[in-house]
Parts: structure tokens; sequence; C-alpha cells
């Protein structure tokens, strides 16, 4: 088996994997949104008649005689309130929607890199060549093994850390892609892709999740070609292929 190829398995099976649980996940609690909403108006329904006929209603009211005219405008208002309820839950799960698949997309790159650094670690040299090296090493060790810890080193405490978009620019570094355009279905937009990244930021660090609604269908198709072009890239740089073997142990696994 050659270099780094039990490793391209790994990133794009467990891609495609992530991606269509992520799909699954988010189809499901779709269906669930009218049904939930419904039951919780039910619910809301129930509570606003017992307090009205109990007179807890009227006691909470600054102007108690006006209680008939108060609850009239509380059910004149439930149909708005509970599509109210339901367009916030489609916000709130698209924000699932987007840091969840931001996750799966990070980790993804992330492993083509590393499949990179393995196949082919010399074109590594431009991140690692002012790398400091303890002479007790030098005598010890080969130029090569040297290189490949260097390499590992700066994946883990470099890249590892920073965010979606510098992988992708060091990605396009190293495989130096001619065209971006993989089919008629997909280009590669590094704006779209900042934008995302953008706004998986202030959803996860400024609780700003309201104002984010996706056409999940969409992107989840976009973010699935991506793992494609990742994979088409990497395969025309390295000459390493997917197996069936790989496959089942990675999709099944």
């Amino acid at each position: 088996m050659k270099a780094g190829e039990d490793e391209l398995n790994r990133a794009f099976w467990i891609t495609f994997k992530q991606i269509g649980s992520l799909s699954t996940f988010y189809s499901v609690m779709v269906g669930d949104l009218s049904s939930g909403a419904a039951k919780q108006m039910l619910e809301m329904k129930s509570t606003c008649e017992e307090i009205y006929k109990d007179g807890t209603l009227a006691s909470w009211l600054t102007e108690s005689e006006k209680v008939n005219d108060f609850y009239k405008l509380i059910q004149e208002q439930q149909h708005q309130v509970h599509q109210k309820i339901i367009d916030d839950a489609k916000k709130a799960l698209d924000a699932i929607a987007i840091v969840f698949a931001h996750g799966i997309l990070d980790a993804s790159v992330y492993r083509y890199l590393e499949v990179l650094s393995l196949a082919l670690p010399e074109s590594f040299k431009i991140y690692t060549k002012n790398k400091k090296v303890c002479l007790l090493d030098v005598e010890s060790n080969s130029y090569d093994k040297l290189h490949r810890q260097k390499i590992k080193e700066f994946m883990e405490r470099k890249v590892e850390k920073e965010s979606l978009i510098y992988k992708l620019d060091i990605f396009h570094e190293i495989t130096k892609p001619l065209d971006t355009q993989m089919n008629p279905n997909y280009n590669y937009e590094r704006e779209k892709l900042v934008k995302f990244d953008k706004a998986r930021h202030s959803i996860v660090h400024k609780n700003d999740w309201s104002s984010y609604a996706i056409d999940f269908t969409k992107e989840s198709f976009y973010w699935g070609l991506l793992n494609f072009y990742l994979l088409k890239l990497v395969v025309k740089r390295t000459g390493l292929k997917l197996s069936q073997k790989g496959g089942y142990k990675y999709l099944l696994g």
C-alpha cells in the first residue's frame, strides 16, 4: 500500500458518511417541526383557557375588566404565534446544520492535508524549511525522518488549530489546481466558504443563530461536492486511489 492511501480512503469515506448522516438528521428534524409546534400550541391554548376561566389572567392585567378582549386577542394571534415558533425552530435547525457541517468539512480538509503530507512531503518544505532542529537529532536521524517530524509538528501545532479557510488555502497551495471547475454542478468558490466560515463563527461565538436560514438541500449538495472536489485534486496530485476495501472499512466501520 502506498503512503497515504489508507488515509485517503479515510478522508473521503468518513466525510461522505458524515454528510449523509447530517442530511438524515436534518430531514427527520424538519419533519418533526410542524408536529412539535402543533403540540406546543395545543398546550399553550389549554393553559391560556385555564387561567382565563379561573380568573388568573384577569388578575395579571392592569385593566382587569378588559380580560375578555385580551383573551380574544390571544386566540386571534395563535396562528401567527404557531408559525413564528416553526420559523424560529427552522432557523435554530439551520444554525445547527451550519455548525455541524463546518466541523465535518474542517476535519475533512485536515485529513486530506495529512494525505498530502504522507504522499508528498517535499511539497511541505515551504512551511518547514525554517524550523529549528536539535543537533542531537541530526546525528541520529535521517533528513527524511526529520523533515516528516517537522511536517507532523506543523500540522498538529499550526494547521489543525487554524480556520477552515486557512486549511483550504494551504491545500490549494500544495495541489496547485489549474481549474477549480470540477463539473457543471460545482465550482470551488472561496468567498462562499469564507461566508460559511464567518456564519459558523457568529453562531458559536456570538450566539447569533436567529439570522441564518439556508436551503439545506442545496447547501448539503454543495458540501458533498466539495468532498469530491478535494478528492479529485489529491488523486491528481498524488496518484493515490480509493479502494473498495477502504469503502467497507470506513463506511461500515
